[in-house]
């Protein structure tokens, strides 16, 4: 049985794709509390806020002898919860928010004393929620800032491109249709070709046409720099979350 403590959005979103294979705590919503679920559990995934991890770890360390201990909780380290939790097998996962729909991709990291069979467990666990990856934990910050936070990016995207179209004229339905359905065919174009990113760019900007009017302005505007600016303080942000 997998246990998932916190019933947030990616909690409740990891518990909807595994279904019955899981039981939840959250303190906030009384589903039931982290002693009961962490005792029937022999994987017990850490959904909660970084700064509620002290707590939670805490209460549940003279219960989790032999088990798997999964974290999502954004800039909690493997060797914190090593150091909280002597001995303990730590596997460290960054999801994001499409996990909801089956759509997500997380990001795998072990601790030192996870097993290859604890990544394969995790890889299995996490697949029912999309794509998944390992990378090196020094690197899941970074990883935080692009696929974590990264679904934010793109719906403020779509917002102001859909603003941009409604001060263009277009009706406020329509504007937000086209925007939203340009960046799904988009993304769909991108996941099937062989074509990098910049070819593609340079299929739909033909020269002195339209779209690369609106490429030279965001060059100007310096919107590669803007991005790298925030992606930066993102992946910081991630490592200071327990501070």
């Amino acid at each position: 049985m997998i246990c998932i403590i916190g019933a947030g959005n990616m909690g409740m979103a990891i518990a909807s794709r595994i279904k019955d294979k899981a039981i939840l705590s959250d303190k906030y919503k009384r589903i039931s509390d982290n002693i009961t679920v962490a005792k029937r559990s022999g994987i017990i995934i850490l959904a909660v806020k970084p700064q509620d991890i002290g707590e939670v770890l805490k209460e549940i360390k003279p219960y989790v002898k032999g088990k798997l201990i999964i974290s999502i909780a954004a800039g909690v380290t493997t060797r914190s919860i090593e150091k909280a939790l002597p001995g303990v097998r730590v596997i460290r996962v960054m999801p994001n928010m499409p996990a909801v729909v089956g759509k997500g991709i997380s990001a795998v990291s072990c601790g030192r004393f996870a097993t290859r069979r604890d990544s394969k467990i995790t890889f299995s666990i996490f697949s029912a929620l999309g794509e998944v990856i390992e990378v090196k934990e020094k690197m899941i910050d970074a990883v935080t800032a692009v696929s974590g936070s990264g679904p934010a990016y793109y719906f403020l995207f779509t917002y102001l491109l859909a603003k941009a179209a409604e001060a263009s004229g277009l009706k406020k339905a329509i504007a937000l249709k086209l925007a939203r359905a340009t960046f799904i065919g988009a993304a769909e174009v991108l996941k099937s070709s062989k074509l990098s990113t910049e070819e593609l760019v340079k299929k739909v900007a033909s020269k002195g046409g339209t779209t690369e009017a609106a490429l030279k302005v965001f060059k100007q505007e310096k919107l590669e720099a803007i991005i790298k600016k925030a992606v930066k303080q993102a992946a910081h942000r991630s490592k200071n979350l327990t501070l």
